[in-house]
């Protein structure tokens, strides 16, 4: 009877973490655009729209990995988490590497606005934050441990 309860007090503070954390993500998000509108520099809205989302993920993938025992899956992490974090993290690292090499008058690569509109959601910065601790926790064998104890 303890254990059925102590999942859902689990899942409850797990709620309550998730509330927390978006508080303090919406705190952050203002006192950064504050910041940007009295100085005139982006670049740490760009890394937080990039940051954030894959926090969270790694905060959503809590609620799939059951042991803590490191179980590296290749294929998972390769190719799901690698490119959704070169796609999320493509345009701060791009966007701060020329703002301190070179001039910003001086600029003239093409920029990838199509990189930007597929961020804009932050939903790839998500995925690789879940797969990412999936991919190194992972769940694959405690399904099948599931599967042979219905049997």
């Amino acid at each position: 009877m303890r254990l059925k309860w102590s999942k859902f007090v689990l899942m409850g503070i797990w709620v309550v973490g998730l509330f927390g954390l978006l508080l303090i993500g919406y705190h952050l998000e203002l006192t950064i655009k504050q910041k940007a509108d009295e100085t005139f520099n982006i670049l740490p809205l760009f890394w937080f729209y990039a940051t954030v989302p894959f926090l969270f993920g790694i905060y959503i993938s809590l609620l799939f990995v059951k042991g803590w025992s490191f179980k590296f899956n290749p294929p998972l992490f390769l190719c799901v988490t690698v490119p959704c974090l070169i796609i999320s993290f493509y345009s701060p690292v791009v966007y701060t590497i020329v703002a301190n090499t070179t001039f910003a008058s001086s600029f003239n690569g093409p920029a990838p606005f199509w990189l930007l509109k597929i961020n804009s959601f932050g939903i790839a910065a998500i995925v690789a934050g879940l797969t990412f601790t999936v991919g190194l926790f992972g769940i694959k064998q405690q399904i099948k441990d599931g599967l042979k104890k219905d049997r």
